[in-house]
């Protein structure tokens, strides 16, 4: 007996979802087709379908523009994001915005059936695939409240031949779906492995879960869900962090370092020794799966066919502070302005390529990267860099121009380092900024600013006032996790877009070439090809001695220009307070009358807000 299942269902809004053969289980097999019952009785099936629900895991979606991070001109334009500019509409969707009831719905089948695998699967099977399962419910439901706030709860396989009434299902409150998050995540806690085989590494881990639960808990006590403070939102989430780290400690995880001064880059490269700080990650390995997103940020020259996808704005540029901790705008920090690239934080050079910075590739090195207008050719300022900088952060540079596409760099979802920080901000909430202290000097250790007189350049409040103790936490995680889809979700969550707003537009900082300081200066002959000067400039920077002055020569040869990068008279940032929700799709209202819009949004009623 052959099954097919050609299944037509209405869920939240009568979206269609035909199962049709060679999915689920219509699947040929030597000796001809079986049935459901014979599919549930393989432990290669079960094994394999929970497997699938690794894809729910986002992977390189970075929102960097949305951040003010970096500018993405890929396309060829130079124009403002129209999120930042406050014109997107209900139609425009919104970043990373998930409406996936099929794969609700596989999960939900999962539970209806798994029973029947029982008599098949060890104990210790049986318990880590409902663990998995249980977790990626409850993340595919964290993904969706994270933007939208309440969804339908849906536990159950519907019946697509029920009266129709029935399927088009209302809003739970965003209160009830993170209720609905926890309890799954608690069932996974009890359920999954501490660790997994050489074989099986990238499985959702019981920490891993425990660090979701944390991260959960303090999306729903932060400013976006909670405009009023909540005590009891907040104690919880320290409560969950603090065991998600204790339980982590004791599995071996923590934060990755090695005998370099640059940890915060080889993670990315050291796969082996990086495991013990990716909680939750995307993996990847060539040539069975690759990741072709490096192929817009590395300059031209290094690529094919496209570039200009995320050059670092000016205005984080800035962000960074000093190699001995303190901010650029402290008249103690030694900062210049005329050489801003001068002793920073170390992880500024392991994300940011500035003009004349030792950029090497396997296929060329040693490498300067000229930014140059004109000079730096199709690398060069205003050809396909807007911002006069490149970044650094995933890019496999042992990779030439040709291989780029075998990039197999894992995508870090969660790392030791947040649930450092994420208990940081939980602990200043509950009255513990001293405790948050100690987690955000453990990052700075590692990133090897200077300790100084044991503060790692944080002021003397932090760790004792609360404002000065946010605010050193989220400087922190801006920097930690720049450039890896972090600071987008971080000034939403605290409700922080004025941070965008207040930079006004987002800038360039443009090298042009000082061609009569190089000439008189330092001899260049300023009447050869544009490649032949880059060249030329390079020579010195790769060739002179130790005693050349490498700062004073590329201060010299330098003029740089300070521009918004979108110059028109509509390119000021200006988000609107209802952008902290995302809108659901106006096709899914209308199908379902009993969907309610977000408020803010088209007419929409539904609250996302819990209090």
């Amino acid at each position: 007996m052959k099954l097919k299942f050609n299944i037509l269902f209405v869920l939240l809004g009568m979206i269609a979802l035909t199962i049709s053969c060679k999915k689920v289980f219509d699947v040929d097999h030597p000796g001809g087709p079986i049935t459901p019952e014979q599919e549930w009785g393989s432990p290669d099936f079960v094994k394999g379908y929970v497997t699938n629900f690794y894809n729910i895991l986002p992977s390189w979606n970075r929102n960097e523009e949305l951040a003010g991070e970096a500018f993405s001109s890929g396309s060829g334009s130079n124009s403002l994001n129209s999120f930042l500019k406050g014109t997107y509409t209900s139609q425009s969707g919104y970043p990373d915005r998930v409406w996936d009831w099929g794969r609700v719905r596989s999960i939900n089948n999962f539970f209806a059936n798994i029973d029947k695998s029982k008599s098949v699967l060890s104990d210790a099977d049986y318990k880590s695939l409902k663990g998995q399962a249980y977790f990626f419910r409850a993340y595919l439901y964290y993904r969706m409240v994270k933007v939208l706030g309440g969804v339908p709860i849906i536990t159950t396989v519907q019946d697509p031949t029920a009266d129709i009434n029935t399927l088009l299902v209302k809003r739970n409150s965003s209160l009830e779906c993170f209720d609905f998050i926890g309890k799954q995540l608690d069932s996974a806690v009890n359920l999954l492995p501490a660790t997994w085989g050489s074989n099986d590494i990238g499985r959702v881990t019981k920490g891993a879960a425990m660090a979701v639960k944390g991260e959960a808990l303090l999306l729903k006590a932060s400013p976006l869900f909670c405009k009023t403070p909540n005590a009891t939102y907040w104690s919880d989430a320290y409560n969950a962090l603090l065991a998600a780290k204790t339980e982590l400690d004791a599995d071996g995880y923590g934060l990755y370092t090695d005998n370099s001064t640059k940890p915060n880059e080889n993670m990315w490269y050291d796969k082996a020794g990086a495991a013990k700080e990716m909680i939750l990650s995307v993996r990847y390995h060539y040539p069975e799966k690759t990741n072709g997103f490096q192929q817009g940020q590395r300059p031209l020259t290094e690529t094919s066919g496209l570039a200009g996808v995320c050059d670092p704005t000016w205005e984080m540029v800035q962000a960074y502070p000093m190699k001995n901790g303190l901010p650029i705008t402290d008249p103690a920090s030694g900062y210049d302005p005329t050489e801003f690239w001068k002793d920073r934080d170390p992880r500024f050079y392991q994300a940011i390529v500035y003009n004349g910075a030792r950029y090497d590739f396997a296929d060329i090195t040693p490498r300067v990267q000229w930014i140059f207008n004109a000079i730096g050719g199709d690398d060069g300022y205003k050809t396909y860099n807007l911002t006069g900088f490149y970044c650094r952060k995933g890019i496999d540079t042992t990779l030439g121009s040709s291989v780029w596409n075998r990039q197999a760099f894992d995508w870090p979802i969660i790392r030791y380092a947040e649930v450092l920080l994420n208990l940081a901000e939980a602990a200043n909430e509950v009255q513990h900024p001293a405790e948050a202290r100690t987690y955000i000097i453990q990052i700075r250790q590692r990133a090897h600013i200077a300790a100084g007189a044991g503060n790692y350049g944080l002021a003397a409040s932090v760790g004792s006032d609360y404002q000065a103790t946010l605010n050193a936490v989220m400087t922190e995680r801006a920097i930690e996790f720049a450039f890896e889809g972090k600071r987008f979700w971080d000034l939403r969550r605290r409700r922080m877009f004025s941070v965008l707003n207040n930079m006004g537009t987002l800038h360039a900082y443009g090298p042009y070439f000082n061609s009569a300081a190089a000439s008189s200066q330092y001899g260049i002959d300023i009447t050869q090809s544009n490649s032949g000067i880059a060249s030329q400039l390079s020579n010195l920077i790769v060739n002179s001695p130790a005693s050349f002055d490498r700062n004073a020569f590329l201060k010299a040869i330098t003029n740089y220009k300070y521009e918004p990068i979108d110059p028109s008279a509509t390119s000021q940032i200006n988000i609107p307070d209802a952008y902290y929700f995302g809108p659901i799709d106006p096709q899914y209202i209308l199908q379902n009358k009993n969907l309610q819009q977000n408020t803010g949004w088209d007419g929409g009623t539904f609250n996302p807000v819990i209090q």
